[in-house]
Parts: C-alpha cells; structure tokens; sequence
C-alpha cells in the first residue's frame, strides 16, 4: 500500500519533466510563447510534488532524487534552450557569447541543485530560505521575460528584451550558485495562518494575474531575484553581520 501511495508524488514530479521536455520541443518548432509557459507550468507540479509527498508519506530519497533530474530539464535545460533559439531567431550577433551565457546558465542550474540535495537537512529552517536563487525563480525569470516580449505589443519591449535575455541568463545562472539568500516563498504564502494584509495583498496579486499576466509575472520574478541582491549588499554594507558568508 505504501509503495502505491508513493507513487503519487512521483507521478506529479513527472509531471515537471514533461512540462519541460515539451518546453524543449516547443522552442525547437519555434512556438517559444507556449515553451515558457510550459516552463512556469513546471513550476506548478514542482510546488506540489513535496506537498503530495508529506500528505501521503511518500517522501523518500527516490523522490528528493527525482525531482532534482526533472529540475534539470525544466528550470535548467529547457529555460538556455530557449533563449538560445529566441536569439538565433532574431539574427543577434555574438552568437556564441549567446551560447555560452545559456550554457553557463544550464550548468549552473545543475550545480545549484546538486548543493542544494547535500545541505539541505530536515530542520524547519532548511526549508524557510534558498542558500542562492532558487532554480525555479531563476527559470522563471528568464520564461516570465520570454512571454512579456511575445505577448505584449510594445515596440520597446520587442527591441529590448529579447536582446537581454542572454545577458538575464547569464546572471541567473551566477545568482543560483551563490551564497545569496532568498526566502522560501511557497512557506511564506501557504504555511501557517496568515493576517488580513496578506490576505489583501493574495487577492490584487491574483487579480493582476488574471488581467495582467504576462506584466505581473515579469514584474514578480524580476523584483524577487532582485531583492536578495539588494538584501545581501545591505547587510555588507551596514556590516550587520560580518561572520556571514560571502556573496560568491
């Protein structure tokens, strides 16, 4: 009975990895509008796969390992490949500066997961805060920026962004091998009992998401990777703690 059970959360983590082979196939057809949505509805049975998990006490090392390889496809793999055929389609120059951002890219997503398998302990506090930006943000950053450009008819953002998404890539890709700290924000929204200002801050974000969608999650994504970079360059500069670990 128990190995049926577990079977559950392994199926929702398969579920990441589909989303992200898909992604793959999508870009490669040139349909990049529907891979980076796939890559952020990878984001959604990531989220669930660890919640199943507990509620049908199917967590087990199978499953932690699992989700990092459908990790690697989805939020690493799926996210440089798309870039660089976004880019190899719009003709940019320094194609294999291009290249070399969403590979560095890619291999970082690897790293920053197999760190995260070997410090991550049961402890509550593991789990309250990402030791560098988490894979998932980090795809979601460069997939949120994807459909802003292809989705919103505005002449500046279809000149500019697709020329910064090697660039976005690239940087992603050094944010999730640092030390920088970012909070564990499906805890912070869905764990414990939460007051009326969260409450009212939920439902605008919601009821941007289903008017605004493609502006709130470039917007979202964007200020959360920035807001561990300014975090951490605060806490250097007020020298608050000076035993803390360096940015890199």
């Amino acid at each position: 009975m128990r190995r049926k059970i577990a079977a559950l959360p392994a199926m929702v983590t398969l579920g990441n990895l589909v989303c992200g082979f898909q992604s793959i196939r999508m870009a490669a057809q040139g349909r990049f509008d529907v891979a980076a949505w796939l890559i952020l509805a990878g984001m959604i049975f990531d989220a669930l796969d660890g919640k199943v998990a507990r509620l049908t006490k199917g967590a087990s090392e199978f499953g932690a390992e699992l989700d990092s390889l459908a990790d690697v496809v989805t939020f690493g793999v799926a996210p440089a490949f798309l870039v660089a055929a976004m880019s190899k389609d719009l003709g940019l120059a320094h194609q294999r500066l291009v290249g070399l951002s969403c590979l560095v890219y890619a291999v970082c997503t690897a790293l920053r997961l197999a760190r995260f398998n070997v410090e991550t302990t049961a402890d509550e506090e593991s789990h309250q805060f990402f030791k560098g930006l988490p894979s998932p943000a980090a795809a979601g950053q460069v997939a949120s920026l994807a459909i802003l450009h292809l989705e919103v008819p505005d002449v500046q953002a279809v000149f500019i962004i697709p020329r910064i998404l090697p660039t976005v890539a690239f940087f992603a890709g050094v944010l999730m091998v640092s030390n920088v700290r970012y909070p564990h924000m499906v805890s912070l929204l869905l764990g414990g009992k939460r007051n009326f200002s969260d409450i009212v801050f939920l439902v605008i974000a919601l009821i941007l998401l289903g008017t605004v969608a493609e502006f709130t999650l470039a917007v979202a994504f964007t200020l959360f990777t920035l807001t561990g970079v300014v975090r951490a360059l605060q806490r250097r500069l007020s020298h608050q703690d000076e035993e803390e670990e360096p940015i890199f």
